[in-house]
């Protein structure tokens, strides 16, 4: 069993696995969609536990996806374990520890992942303007202002929406909205979906908390400097 981690056929075939998965869920999540509609409107453990449960033949892709995953955290873990054992020289030093800085960076954002995926808080809705709209964590959200930005022709060129954060009663920060300009504070963000101005303005709002960002963050540096120590040493080697 544990060769059978240590292998590199199985991080290959598990990852042509995972690609032949994947392209299964590119073509259920269209088919389905009444099914995958709502993945990205609620953390993906809920999905999971009032969705995909119920749908397993539709949502099939996404376990094996996730069984393939698990695989491929383990044998990452096992080799990185194997690899560092043993007497280190100063020579081989950066060529033992590059593909180590890869696999951690991996393991990072995998773990921002699972964070982001079972805890936190994704919330979305209507909101007038002046009006309030409570969140977790003793927070909520005001929309002072709702207004289109036109060109000279008058026609529609985007939108904005004013709003602000209170915690526990207090102001905390405020900011303006647009389809590509969200609002974060401490790790909680703020997005403009769409809005409504007939009869009384209302904006769709989505306000997403993700406690894995900051590994997700550290993952990717990681990754892109063990990439980068990999690719120095073979061209030196060259």
């Amino acid at each position: 069993m544990k060769n059978f981690f240590l292998s590199l056929k199985t991080t290959v075939w598990t990852l042509l696995g995972l690609i032949c998965v994947f392209f299964l869920g590119s073509y259920l999540m269209p088919a389905y969609r009444d099914v995958h509609g709502g993945m990205n409107d609620r953390l993906l453990f809920q999905w999971v536990e009032q969705v995909a449960l119920d749908n397993p033949g539709e949502t099939c892709w996404f376990f094996a996806s996730l069984a393939g995953l698990v695989l491929l955290t383990i044998n990452t873990i096992v080799c990185s374990i194997q690899a560092i054992k043993g007497k280190w020289t100063r020579e081989d030093f950066l060529l033992r520890i590059a593909p180590q800085v890869v696999h951690l960076g991996f393991l990072c954002i995998l773990l921002a992942h699972l964070l982001g995926a079972g805890w936190g808080y994704r919330v979305s809705g209507m909101l007038p303007v002046e009006t309030y709209a409570k969140l977790p964590e003793n927070r909520s959200i005001y929309l002072s202002d709702l207004r289109p930005l036109v060109d000279d022709r008058g026609g529609l060129k985007d939108w904005a929406a004013v709003v602000a954060i209170f915690e526990n009663g207090k102001r905390v920060a405020t900011g303006t909205l647009g389809p590509n300009t969200p609002l974060f504070y401490q790790g909680m963000g703020v997005y403009l979906k769409s809005f409504d101005l007939q009869e009384r303005p209302v904006a769709f709002l989505m306000v997403n908390r993700d406690p894995g960002a900051i590994w997700a963050l550290a993952g990717s540096v990681l990754f892109m400097i063990g990439i980068v120590i990999i690719l120095v040493l073979k061209w030196k080697k060259a």
